[in-house]
């Protein structure tokens, strides 16, 4: 769960995301509608704990990456729930501040939640460190770039940013292919962690659609 680009120009919404985990990790092998709460959603599906790294719905488009603002010095294997079970919670709110008022954070590890409501258009960044709660408001940029912090430095975020142009210099498939062209490798970081697939997500005003390519 580790690169995301997030371009937003007039009405039109592009959202790609690298997830970089281990590669026997096992993801659905396509995108696949589910019911959360009673609400439908559409997204690929973590076979472990049934979550998901990025989704969207007629009311959000989200996604998560491991990590808080800035790199956590300690993590736990016991933590009360998954990440991409919590990601899912945000449908249960009509916006972004009362899934911040109402959720609750404690328990979870350390994580980067980008939320782009589509009805009022408003875009959100929240980081969690496990004792604190940011949030963000980014209703008024045209680009957001994240990298996980658990993975990346943050000089290599700053690099990996300055190879993204203007939203209207490039297409969508072309930002599908830069993506690519910054994947994780097997073995770049640690053996067996890679980037195990890329997802992006484009909407407008008529209609949203995901495409998603795993590697493993």
């Amino acid at each position: 769960m580790c690169i995301i680009s997030f371009f937003k120009e007039n009405d039109q919404v592009l959202l790609t995301h690298n997830r970089d985990e281990s590669i026997s990790r096992k993801a659905s092998l396509h995108v696949e509608k589910r019911i959360w709460e009673g609400k439908s959603y559409y997204a690929p599906v973590d076979q472990e704990k049934q979550g998901t790294w990025i989704f969207y719905n007629e009311d959000y488009i989200a996604c998560i990456l491991n990590g808080g603002k800035s790199a956590p010095t300690f993590t736990r294997s016991d933590y009360k729930r998954s990440r991409g079970l919590l990601l899912l919670e945000v449908m249960k709110y009509p916006n972004v501040e009362e899934f911040v008022e109402k959720e609750d954070f404690n328990d979870i590890a350390p994580f980067t939640m980008l939320i782009y409501n589509v009805k009022n258009k408003n875009t959100h960044i929240l980081f969690w460190d496990e004792k604190q709660l940011e949030v963000n408001n980014l209703s008024d940029k045209k680009f957001v770039f994240r990298c996980s912090s658990t993975l990346y430095s943050p000089e290599k975020m700053n690099e990996l940013q300055r190879l993204f142009p203007n939203f209207n210099e490039m297409s969508a498939s072309e930002i599908f292919a830069l993506h690519q062209s910054i994947q994780m490798k097997d073995g770049d970081i640690a053996p067996g962690k890679a980037t195990t697939s890329i997802t992006q997500i484009i909407a407008d005003n008529s209609e949203i659609s995901m495409k998603y390519c795993p590697f493993f």
